[in-house]
């Protein structure tokens, strides 16, 4: 199995337990209850943000990946800006589906998951850029921004891939307020079965 298909697969298995968490298990404070109105609008702040920082180091990336090192704009503050923006989707997915326990979930599975997929990348990085990558890994956090270390190019030319890729990932992430919403229904015509409330 090539690097990229073990990654996707480890990244979609990651993707498994959360999506089962969100569907399947409810808190008991009613919907649209002050509390349920805070968590949601915090998750929606988080959506902004992790959907930012993904289009960002995308607009960097794309169709550069495999050919050079990518090392300026979000690729100088960390190594994996992209995950850093995943893990920030998947915080605002949780807290806009009132759900907490996705945020257990994301400690648990999604962060060892991309820990993972970071190591795999970063061995194919290491052989394609052996120099380089050392110098930029010595210099570079792997997940935790460091924003004094930031750097970037007067222009960048950007792939039209990376651009389809900006705009699913938006269209995506638009959607899942309209999701929560008719997942919402289905729970209370009992469309969709809630296995569990908390607390």
């Amino acid at each position: 199995m090539s690097l990229r298909k073990m990654r996707i697969l480890l990244l979609r298995l990651s993707s498994v337990p959360i999506i089962f968490i969100v569907v399947f298990v409810r808190p008991r404070w009613e919907v649209g209850s002050a509390v349920a109105v805070a968590i949601e609008s915090v998750g929606y702040l988080f959506l902004l943000a992790g959907l930012g920082v993904r289009m960002w180091s995308i607009l960097y990336v794309g169709g550069r990946k495999s050919h050079e090192l990518v090392t300026d704009g979000p690729y100088s503050i960390c190594r994996n800006p992209l995950y850093v923006g995943t893990f920030l989707l998947v915080i605002g997915v949780g807290l806009c589906f009132e759900n907490l326990l996705v945020l257990p979930a994301l400690a648990v599975i999604v962060v060892p998951v991309h820990v993972i997929a970071a190591r795999l990348e970063e061995r194919h990085l290491v052989s394609l850029f052996p120099k380089e990558y050392s110098l930029y890994r010595q210099s570079t956090p792997r997940f935790w921004p460091r924003l004094r270390g930031y750097r970037s190019r007067e222009s960048l030319v950007v792939s039209l891939h990376a651009v389809r890729r900006v705009v699913v990932d938006t269209a995506a992430v638009l959607l899942i307020p309209m999701v929560e919403d008719l997942l919402e229904v289905l729970h209370d015509h009992a469309v969709v079965p809630v296995l569990w409330h908390f607390p």
